[in-house]
């Protein structure tokens, strides 16, 4: 199974390089999610490591006019193509604050048969996903 990895880190907007103390937090998140990938899925996959510091606006069509980060659009060019089967991050506002595209993300991944996992929720985190986007639903 290829599983992905995806970590976000904002930049210091008054500095352009990362600070020793930020690229600790980012290795010490991903290995966290590493951990929980071994726990899921056992120790027998491929790990991808997706990691920004940075945002931009999103070209995916799926998406278009939300704000992305550079390599969580390469993530999803990787989804699409069918090369990562699983996505695991520390907590879901790492892929985004905005709810819509939280909620736009899971329904992404399920379009294309991907697991989702959370440190703290492990694979619970679809079920979560899952009432959220029947609330959201049932209010329009």
């Amino acid at each position: 199974m290829n599983i992905a990895i995806y970590q976000y880190h904002r930049q210091d907007t008054h500095s352009q390089d990362m600070n020793q103390s930020s690229e600790h937090l980012i290795l010490s998140a991903v290995s966290l999610c590493k951990e929980k990938a071994v726990e899921l899925y056992g120790e027998d996959n491929n790990i991808y490591t997706y990691i920004d510091t940075e945002t931009r606006m999103i070209k995916s069509k799926c998406m278009e006019g939300a704000y992305v980060r550079p390599k969580l659009e390469d993530l999803l060019v990787d989804i699409k193509s069918g090369a990562i089967q699983a996505v695991i991050v520390t907590y879901m506002g790492v892929v985004a604050s905005d709810f819509n595209f939280v909620l736009a993300f899971y329904i992404y991944l399920c379009q294309h048969k991907v697991k989702l996992a959370t440190v703290r929720e492990g694979e619970k985190i679809n079920d979560m996903m899952e009432k959220a986007l029947e609330e959201y639903w049932n209010k329009m």
